[in-house]
């Protein structure tokens, strides 16, 4: 008789005998799962208004890096026909679709180095650079490898 009192409370349970704590429980997951859902198409419209906004400003003499990786100034720019024309390297043209060029290249300005004080002189040899049959180590010529010793 306990084995069927003990199956009646489980089948109890199953069926919703707990029902205010797992409907909440359920409702919470699904408001979780509306507002990451929301937040995944708001970013993704986002970036696609970005892009779009790229594209329509795109013109002659700028420089553009497509998406697979190859770099180019904008020569010509077709919006009706959704084309680019990129020179790639001097007399180097290529055609490309619109979506494939990923982003605009800004042009940084690239601050020089300071000229250096120092010369070949300055720069200290290294044992490796040592002739062959010189005598001294790196570690100086009083060192001794034990190894030598044991090996013989």
């Amino acid at each position: 008789m306990t084995y069927n009192a003990e199956l009646a409370t489980v089948l109890a349970q199953a069926e919703g005998g707990q029902e205010g704590g797992s409907g909440m429980f359920m409702l919470l997951m699904l408001a979780v799962l509306a507002l990451l859902f929301f937040m995944m198409i708001r970013r993704s419209r986002k970036a696609m208004k970005t892009q779009q906004e790229q594209r329509a400003s795109l013109q002659p003499g700028m420089q553009v890096m497509t998406t697979f990786g190859l770099y180019g100034t904008i020569t010509e720019v077709d919006h009706h026909d959704n084309k680019a024309v990129m020179e790639l390297s001097p007399g180097q043209y290529a055609t490309v679709h619109l979506q494939a060029i990923g982003q605009v290249v800004e042009e940084t300005d690239v601050e020089e180095l300071p000229e250096s004080d120092i010369t070949v002189d300055d720069i200290p040899d290294y044992p490796e650079q040592a002739a062959p049959d010189s005598k001294d180590t790196e570690y100086g010529s009083e060192y001794k490898d034990p190894r030598d010793e044991r090996d013989k």
